[in-house]
């Protein structure tokens, strides 16, 4: 085999039956332009035609059967996997050993490879309009096409994402979970200083498609209970509080589309005494008693091009990959240009995530997803992946789609709660029950391509893969005290090469997972399958770090307003000497209203109440390196005197206090 190459003889095959080839030196020589797929465009046998067993014949421009031509094939870039290479390349050893186990079939079967297209006449037509181009202007035809692509890909991302207006000014670009008032402690600082002004301001916004598919991933304390698990979260209606997220609070005022997106003003108005919720447009909003320092109203407002289209781009996105198979890229050019189009695709339209440093960030992601499919390809991709331009339905249905589908996992698992391999994932019944009939399904499958690798040679070369990596996988953050975190993108990673044997099934499966890897990397960029313990807990309470408890004397509470607390119960109200903690932090209504070394405060500067009646929640925390720690749970008092704790106790002026 000369420079990988391969001459095939190729004879024609006529309609009585007959069949003729010609002498290798009566041939002409290969075409100086590009390969035999540039020239020599395969055809299959249309029923009642010529021989139903044969599967390609070389034919001339006008379509007819070329008698006596060879057509010349490139092994590197062939239809399925190379048996007698890989049966050269598999280790003698691990012959022997499979052997011995008993587990090695006599004899090995090839590697299956699909010889036709699931639907011949239809592949038959769609492979032959590139011979409708002329020769010399099919190299040009593919670079016009994709220059095409990116032009209208370029200005529909442009008048999506980037040319709102609005009669008060251009609208800034939010994401779903955009908030006035953030639910860190110190990024609004004490008193809520950074988190200014809390009154008298008004912006315009824009938000995207399909806010509603965002939820929150944890519960969260709203006065004396915690709230908000997988919902959006919304507080108030008619006046938000200023921790509500901005664009399901605008869908919940009808304002914004849930499904087109849409422009909305943002008046702030200050103070509120209390929020009520109520459910519309698909949200139940949540309620909240008590006085908060900043809220919101949102109005519609006057606008051209705020209409968020994502939903009309994706049939255009779908369209211009699965016409690209008829230009007959190879099968890498193939999977370069749909894992660079589902990326961007993703980043700019599927994922309702905007702004500059998440567009600037992509691109570093973009490079990394690059290397990702690149040697994922080399050794388990291109095996199994079929030539597009022989197979353009087959790609489509087997690849695109299921691809592109994948693509759409933020909403698709939105019920979901987020997971790694902690009690996170088993919290939640709408989660448990997606492990406890997901689990098996994707085992099941696992265990039928084993199988199938059995009966090709495959199966002790797969075992101890995939036992190695488990091993590291498992021990090694138990080594080094981290904690595991099963990304969804490296669960396709990990899928993958179970994919490698070139049947239909497992094509379909290929184009699923490698959607799932670009989206997973595209949205949440490279991360780490380990953790630390504290990027473990995300949001979870951490019972390990102390906590303050409140000792509230109601009288002191009616009479000054005193709030008291100690660091715990037989260490006295301060904080031991030798340990790592700087002062406490107070919060109030959910805002830190006092940080430091004495454990005790007048609310009397805050609380707003002149009857004394309204219940305002306190929550305390140990502060180290600057940063408050886990607060405790919370305790709801009146400047009446009453104070009620979260197991229930009650202390009131009239009786003693519990503590």
């Amino acid at each position: 085999m000369n420079d990988r190459k391969a001459e095939v003889a190729v004879g024609a095959i006529h309609t009585d039956g007959s069949s003729t080839t010609t002498a290798a030196s009566d041939l002409p020589p290969p075409h100086p332009r590009g390969t035999a797929s540039d020239h020599l465009l395969p055809t299959w046998t249309v029923p009642g035609q010529v021989d139903q067993n044969t599967v390609a014949q070389p034919r001339d421009g006008q379509g007819q059967v070329v008698e006596g031509r060879r057509l010349e094939i490139d092994d590197k870039d062939e239809d399925g996997p190379d048996s007698e290479r890989h049966a050269n390349a598999y280790p003698a050893w691990l012959e022997r050993v499979e052997t011995k186990l008993k587990i090695r079939p006599v004899p090995v079967q090839p590697l299956p490879k699909l010889e036709r297209p699931l639907f011949s006449t239809g592949s038959q037509a769609l492979t032959g309009l590139l011979r409708h181009v002329p020769r010399k202007f099919r190299w040009c035809s593919r670079w016009l096409y994709v220059a095409v692509w990116v032009i209208v890909g370029g200005l529909l991302i442009t008048f999506n994402n980037y040319k709102a207006t609005t009669v008060e000014g251009t609208p800034t670009y939010i994401g779903c979970t955009e908030q006035l008032w953030s639910w860190r402690v110190e990024n609004c600082g004490l008193n809520g200083t950074y988190c200014s002004p809390f009154a008298n301001q008004s912006f315009v916004i824009r938000c995207p498609t399909e806010c509603l598919a965002v939820r929150n991933q944890n519960r969260r304390w709203l006065g004396s209970t915690q709230q908000g698990l997988l919902t959006s979260w919304v507080v108030g209606s008619g006046s938000y509080r200023a921790d509500s997220w901005l664009c399901p609070s605008a869908i919940h005022a009808g304002v914004v589309s849930e499904h087109w997106g849409g422009c909305a003003a943002i008046d702030v108005i200050g103070a509120a005494d209390s929020f009520s919720g109520s459910s519309a447009n698909g949200i139940d909003s949540m309620n909240f008693d008590s006085w908060f320092p900043k809220s919101y109203r949102i109005r519609s407002v006057e606008s051209k091009y705020c209409t968020d289209f994502s939903w009309g781009i994706l049939p255009v996105a779908v369209l211009f990959i699965a016409l690209f198979p008829l230009l007959w890229p190879s099968r890498g050019a193939f999977v370069f240009a749909l894992v660079t189009s589902g990326f961007w695709y993703g980043v700019f339209i599927a994922i309702p995530v905007h702004g500059e440093s998440w567009t600037s960030g992509a691109f570093g992601n973009y490079f990394v997803t690059l290397a990702f499919t690149y040697y994922l390809y080399k050794l388990f991709i291109k095996p199994a992946m079929l030539s597009p331009g022989r197979f353009p339905i087959e790609t489509f249905f087997l690849t695109i789609v299921p691809f592109y589908f994948a693509l759409h996992m933020e909403i698709l698992t939105a019920p979901m709660s987020n997971f790694g391999l902690t009690s996170r994932a088993f919290r939640e019944p709408t989660t448990l029950i997606t492990f406890a009939i997901g689990v098996p399904i994707v085992v099941g499958v696992c265990c039928v391509q084993l199988w199938l690798f059995r009966r090709h040679g495959l199966l002790l070369k797969y075992l101890l893969c995939y036992g190695l990596a488990i091993i590291v996988y498992f021990v090694l953050p138990l080594l080094i005290g981290l904690s595991m975190h099963l990304h969804h993108y490296t669960l396709g990673i990990i899928l993958l090469p179970l994919t490698r044997l070139q049947n239909r099934a497992s094509l379909l499966a290929q184009g699923f997972l490698i959607g799932l890897v670009v989206q997973g990397i595209s949205r949440w960029g490279a991360a780490s399958p380990f953790d630390t313990a504290f990027q473990n807990q995300a949001g979870d309470e951490n019972v390990s770090i102390p906590r303050p408890e409140f000792a509230i004397s109601p009288t002191a509470l009616a009479t000054n307003g005193t709030v008291t607390w100690q660091y715990g119960p037989d260490s006295g109200a301060s904080i031991p000497a030798g340990l790592p903690y700087d002062a406490f932090s107070l919060v109030l209504n959910d805002m830190e209203v006092y940080r430091g070394p004495t454990p005790v405060f007048d609310i009397a500067q805050v609380q707003t109440d002149p009857l004394k009646t309204r219940p305002y929640y306190v929550r305390v925390a140990l502060v180290a390196s600057g940063s408050a720690l886990e607060y405790s749970y919370p305790v709801t008092i009146t400047p009446g005197g009453n104070v009620t704790y979260q197991n229930g106790t009650v202390a009131s002026i009239d009786m003693p206090n519990p503590s």
